[in-house]
């Protein structure tokens, strides 16, 4: 089983995830074009298998049957569903022992409440997941907390400037004494970071998504930059849902001045008190 290019998203471990499924993000389903009604209608499901470490678990992909009158205009949701005492579920809560016995612990704690649960971050871990060549197929990489510190180490080395611009080969110099292992993964990173910018790029049409302008078109050359919302040096995150689309001012202005971003306004807030909101912002909107 091959790997497509596309890398669909990433995912922190939760409770849900362990035990019965996730849902695919509406912006992931209309930036990569998968599973649209011709695949799979409203209310219906199909099985599919989720392959990780060479192995193939049983799963079904699930388009929600929900009613759509009373939710007007709302897009599809597809998850991946699975029954808690499945192989894939018993698989993952092997892989990420630690993160299931904190879950655990706190879940007794708080009861039947329906409160949100996080990792802290010393346990910290997530989910990839990718498209194969079958439609029927997809392929989830699992990175533990071990992963996560170990990358985590290198990462503190780069600035995040240096990691949003640079080229591959900076990477193996900017520490020595980072494995090759970890290098390899890094740029690994980086290659994803790059497909998921040129999908984020074709679907603004290669626009500023602050100014909501093709900067540099009149000249015959357009050059917009991504920039990870939650610096990828930090958050190890390069899901589309954190990544925008902006110009090479805005970005150096943002890297300079380190500005909250209120993802319920889509805007930029300064210390200074100055607002910087986007334009553009329909893949974020989605998620």
């Amino acid at each position: 089983m091959e790997l497509q290019s596309d890398f669909l998203m990433q995912k922190n471990v939760d409770w849900s995830l362990l035990h019965d499924g996730m849902t695919i993000p509406v912006s992931v389903c209309s930036l990569f074009k998968v599973w649209d009604e011709s695949i799979l209608t409203h209310g219906q499901s199909k099985d599919i298998k989720i392959l990780i470490d060479g192995e193939l678990y049983e799963a079904k992909l699930k388009n929600q049957n929900f009613v759509q009158s009373n939710w007007a205009g709302h897009k599809d949701v597809i998850q991946i569903r699975y029954s808690r005492q499945s192989t894939l579920a018993i698989k993952l809560r092997t892989v990420f022992q630690k993160s299931y016995e904190y879950l655990y612990a706190q879940k007794q704690q708080v009861g039947k409440s329906k409160r949100q649960i996080l990792l802290p971050t010393d346990i910290r871990e997530y989910i990839r997941l990718y498209l194969t060549t079958s439609q029927d197929v997809l392929c989830m990489e699992c990175c533990s907390c071990t992963d996560y510190q170990q990358l985590d180490n290198m990462l503190r080395s780069i600035p995040e400037e240096v990691y949003e611009s640079s080229d591959d080969d900076k990477f193996f110099m900017a520490d020595k004494s980072a494995s090759i292992e970890e290098k390899q993964r890094l740029v690994k990173y980086r290659k994803i970071d790059r497909s998921i910018i040129l999908t984020l790029k074709k679907f603004y049409d290669y626009r500023d998504e602050i100014s909501g302008e093709k900067i540099g078109d009149k000249y015959g050359e357009s050059v917009v930059e991504a920039h990870h919302i939650e610096y990828f040096t930090q958050s190890q995150n390069n899901d589309s849902t954190n990544i925008i689309i902006i110009s090479p001012n805005y970005h150096r202005i943002i890297h300079k001045n380190n500005p909250r971003f209120d993802r319920k306004k889509f805007q930029f807030e300064f210390e200074n008190g100055e607002i910087l909101p986007l334009k553009l912002y329909e893949h974020l909107k989605m998620g």
